[in-house]
């Protein structure tokens, strides 16, 4: 290896000066860039071995994409998938909605998971379809502590989800208008990795399917408050409160027939009307002695004989606290 060379020498005492002040500037500049060179040439951190990203729901505001909020895609009485196979065929406020696929209905919990994964979704500002996500942070927000338990449910309502297949009169968002669409929820879901020697820990993920990856993108949703929806101990209950926001209704009252497009879109499947109406006014009952936007829901006596209608009144909001609804 050759010796460095000598500095340069000079006669004239004016351009030793200036070649001082030239080599003296040199240094200062090795010394500011040689630990930059060094902090680069080390290997970047792994993601692995960061700070795991939070995977739960970041604020109170969830939302859900509008037609899955009005539709009679789910049955408030089906559990996590276990019940025997019914294929739905119905027709809800908006028309058609049938059932095409042979797998296990969606119940309440498969329509909490549906609004966590919009939620989540929204949240990450993405344009993927990929929601990653783990079965303990979905557990977290539901407010469970089941344990394993929690894990396999949650596992089977999600596998519900993935099957699940659809022929319904929606509102397209790209169109604009309402029509008869076949669809999907999910595409695919993956539950992740633990941590083990030698392997980090890997979170899993929601793919969302097609049709409601389009939805979401063009802002077709509806907005709800986690908070309240989780408060509501009832299925029935937390359907109806994330209904009547869906309905977006202008002034604080609004009205409607309960009728049997009414509840098959709310998932009541009751087979006596007296049955079907003593569940939805235990619903509304919970829905106004609960801390929401509503200051009465209830089912009354119509003007007609034997009618009934559902009855809904919203609290005067301050002005300052009006919020952004979806359309």
């Amino acid at each position: 290896m050759s010796a460095a060379p000598a500095p340069p020498t000079a006669s004239d005492p004016r351009l030793r000066e200036l070649l001082e002040r030239g080599l003296a500037r040199a240094r200062e500049r090795e010394a500011l860039i040689l630990p930059k060179l060094a902090h680069a040439a080390l290997p970047a951190e792994s993601p692995e071995r960061t700070a795991p990203r939070m995977l739960g729901l970041a604020s109170d505001r969830a939302c859900v994409e509008s037609n899955l909020a009005r539709k009679g895609l789910w049955r408030s009485s089906a559990g996590a998938g276990g019940e025997l196979v019914r294929l739905l065929d119905a027709t809800d406020q908006l028309g058609t909605v049938r059932r095409i696929d042979a797998g296990p209905p969606l119940g309440a919990l498969a329509f909490d998971v549906i609004v966590w994964v919009c939620s989540r979704w929204r949240e990450l500002g993405s344009a993927e379809r990929h929601v990653p996500c783990t079965l303990e942070a979905l557990a977290a927000d539901l407010g469970w502590r089941k344990g394993g338990g929690a894990s396999v449910e949650l596992a089977a309502v999600l596998d519900a989800l993935r099957q699940a297949t659809f022929r319904a009169r929606v509102y397209n968002a790209r169109l604009k208008e309402t029509r008869v669409d076949t669809f999907g929820l999910i595409d695919r879901w993956e539950r992740g990795e633990p941590c083990r020697p030698g392997r980090p820990a890997r979170p899993g993920f929601v793919v969302l399917g097609d049709w409601l990856h389009e939805q979401l993108t063009r802002d077709h949703v509806t907005y709800v408050s986690w908070a309240e929806m989780r408060a509501l101990r009832s299925a029935t209950a937390r359907r109806l409160l994330v209904y009547l926001d869906a309905e977006r209704f202008t002034g604080t009252r609004w009205t409607r027939s309960v009728d049997d497009p009414l509840l098959a879109t709310l998932g009541i499947t009751a087979a006596r009307p007296h049955h079907q109406r003593a569940t939805l006014r235990r619903a509304a009952a919970e829905i106004t002695c609960a801390a929401n936007r509503y200051r009465l829901v209830d089912v009354q006596p119509g003007a007609r004989r034997g009618e009934h209608r559902l009855i809904a009144e919203r609290r005067t909001p301050p002005l300052a606290s009006v919020a952004r609804r979806g359309r």
